[in-house]
């Protein structure tokens, strides 16, 4: 991160890396545990406003999180789906029902991707003072950052626990 720059958020890290152009395949898992760590910040900001429904809305953070949510998640699906799991199909031919496991979580990111996709217009809305049912947007930013944390736990705990956190991985091995 440049000296100079002010850390506006838990997406900043992943925001860099990106604006760095380093390419997928030289990140190491170290990067993803990073971008993992930086979704569950935002599923803390987002379960802040869950709480805040529906009187002390604050629609800065709402207008933070509606832009930070569709670059991050995408950005790390995208490393996944690309390089983390067809290096772990390589790496362990041997495992039972890995290609199984891994086409659930290829679907579990589409969906969240779809999920984010409508809790940012939601958000938008919100931030900008738009009336909106509260009570809907409480359940799909519950819903939203609930299931991000049980995927996130599934792939560290099921994938991930294993592989040495400076392991650089590739999807063309």
């Amino acid at each position: 991160m440049h000296a100079n720059k002010v850390n506006n958020g838990p997406t900043d890290g992943i925001e860099q890396t990106v604006a760095n152009g380093q390419q997928d395949s030289q990140r190491s898992l170290a990067w993803l545990r990073r971008a993992h760590e930086e979704q569950l910040a935002l599923c803390g900001e987002l379960e802040e406003i869950a709480d805040s429904l529906p009187a002390s809305v604050n629609r800065q953070k709402c207008i933070y999180a509606a832009k930070s949510l569709g670059p991050l998640i995408k950005g790390v699906h995208h490393y996944e789906e690309t390089v983390l799991f067809p290096w772990l199909e390589t790496a362990n031919r041997n495992v039972e029902n890995l290609r199984d496991t891994l086409d659930r979580l290829k679907f579990e990111h589409c969906e969240d991707e779809c999920f984010a996709e409508e809790l940012t217009d939601a958000l938008l809305k919100l931030g900008s003072g738009t009336a909106v049912n509260m009570e809907a947007v409480g359940y799909m930013l519950r819903g939203f950052f609930e299931g991000i944390r049980r995927h996130i736990a599934f792939e560290r705990e099921h994938l991930l626990y294993s592989i040495p956190e400076d392991a650089k991985v590739s999807g063309h091995n």
